[in-house]
């Protein structure tokens, strides 16, 4: 978030002498910058500011000729006192230096001291500044680049200075990329205006990301520069990555019923290639395919996405029989498409019941029919049952031994019937054989 900031009242400073320099304190005369003023209180961009003062020593406040005074401001950002200018004293110990200032700010007036004369400095004034309409003029950067390629972001700074544009130079700029995803950090980029405005900053684009840059020093900007707040944007920019699916699986089988109840999960990893590295391909689109199995044909199913971490949990639909199944990245303006490397072999089994089973004897045989489904209770049928292979047992009464009798194949709907010679004095039972996905099941004894 943008902040600004504004000056306090001046104070004063002591300055210390330098490490360098080295004297017998008892012969060192202390010194003295008086009178420090400048021409004006308020200044603009590029306006000549004149200071005045005087540099004396001792006690007597005796007047120092033929020494150098040097001025310094302090920006508004809170910084270091930094030179701008360089004066003489006269021969009556007065300076008079005219300069530009950076910024507004606080201003002293240092001497770093000479033989037999202590440093010093002037108490702080503050000259404001009088900002000025600002703009970026930025240059065109590519919209579309591999993951990972260094991309220029350049262009002016400039200030409207009577009625003209300037380069506005020595000013801090900060460049803000924006990721295409709330997952992922913002990251800023410090820099500053040559002498003729322009900035120049080489990054590389790991991902889609928006790009835009601010006369702000690491995204605060400070009352007191001569700049009014800009902002520009290079807008988007495609970093185009690779994929990989680095984890694919599905249960190895599974019951339809029960894949119905809880859900048929694929789940798995996806990564981009940023450029240095893989990382997860956060809120991409994949698609799976089947292919049962004697088959020669890809089939499309459900489509999912990736979370932040480039991971999945999707559910995928329900297809009798052994399959073998892909995971596809879907291609978008960022990313390339790729498939997993492993085809995943899932089985998918259906069970099935008896819904009915009866029998009619008479002294002349038994006539035995109900119905077979794969459903029951308002559960989902995945299949017709219709020609699947039906087998009648008997035992008589007297014996617990079954005996294989006949066969019938499902009939529509599930229906079956069978006609028998034997009646009175035997136990009957139909089963249904396990046939491709289609689980056995027993019929009651009849």
């Amino acid at each position: 978030m943008l902040r600004t900031m504004t000056i306090a009242a001046a104070s004063c400073f002591v300055l210390m002498a330098p490490a360098a320099f080295h004297a017998d304190a008892s012969s060192v005369q202390p010194t003295y910058v008086t009178g420090f003023a400048s021409s004006v209180t308020t200044v603009t961009y590029q306006q000549p500011v004149t200071f005045t003062g005087e540099l004396v020593e001792g006690a007597a406040r005796t007047p120092v000729s033929n020494e150098l005074v040097q001025i310094e401001v302090q920006p508004p950002d809170l910084g270091q006192f930094a030179p701008v200018a360089t004066g003489t004293t006269g021969s009556d110990g007065h300076f008079t230096i005219a300069t530009t200032l950076p910024t507004g700010g606080y201003v002293i007036a240092a001497f770093a001291g000479d033989t037999g004369l202590a440093p010093s400095r002037s108490p702080s004034l503050v000259v404001n500044d009088t900002p000025l309409p600002t703009r970026l003029v930025l240059d065109p950067v590519p919209a579309s680049v591999s993951a990972g390629t260094p991309v220029t972001f350049s262009g002016t700074l400039q200030v409207q200075s009577a009625g003209t544009w300037e380069p506005a130079q020595g000013a801090p700029l900060t460049l803000i990329k924006d990721p295409y995803t709330s997952s992922q950090p913002s990251a800023a980029y410090v820099t500053t205006t040559g002498a003729d405005g322009r900035f120049s900053l080489t990054e590389p684009v790991t991902e889609t990301s928006g790009w835009s840059v601010e006369n702000s020093l690491n995204s605060v900007f400070y009352g007191g520069w001569f700049q009014e707040y800009a902002r520009s944007s290079y807008g988007w920019i495609e970093g185009v990555s690779k994929t990989q699916i680095a984890g694919f699986s599905l249960p190895a089988t599974e019951e339809a019923h029960a894949a119905a109840a809880n859900g048929l999960y694929a789940t798995g990893t996806v990564q981009r290639w940023n450029g240095s590295s893989w990382v997860g391909l956060a809120y991409g689109w994949l698609q799976f395919y089947y292919e049962p199995k004697g088959s020669t044909n890809w089939r499309k199913d459900y489509s999912a996405q990736t979370d932040a971490y480039g991971q999945f949990h999707a559910v995928v639909g329900i297809h009798l029989g052994t399959a073998d199944w892909q995971a596809r990245v879907i291609a978008a303006p960022d990313i390339l498409t790729s498939t997993s490397t492993n085809t995943v072999i899932s089985t998918i089994t259906d069970r099935t019941r008896f819904a009915s089973a009866s029998i009619r004897r008479t002294s002349s045989g038994s006539w035995i029919n109900g119905q077979v489904t794969d459903w029951s209770n308002g559960q989902p049928t995945f299949s017709s049952l219709r020609g699947l292979t039906l087998r009648l047992y008997y035992r008589p009464k007297s014996s617990t031994t079954w005996h294989a009798y006949k066969t019938t194949t499902v009939g529509t709907n599930g229906y079956f019937q069978f006609s028998e010679a034997k009646s009175y004095g035997y136990y009957f039972k139909v089963v249904l054989p396990a046939q491709g996905p289609f689980l056995s099941c027993t019929s009651g004894t009849l």
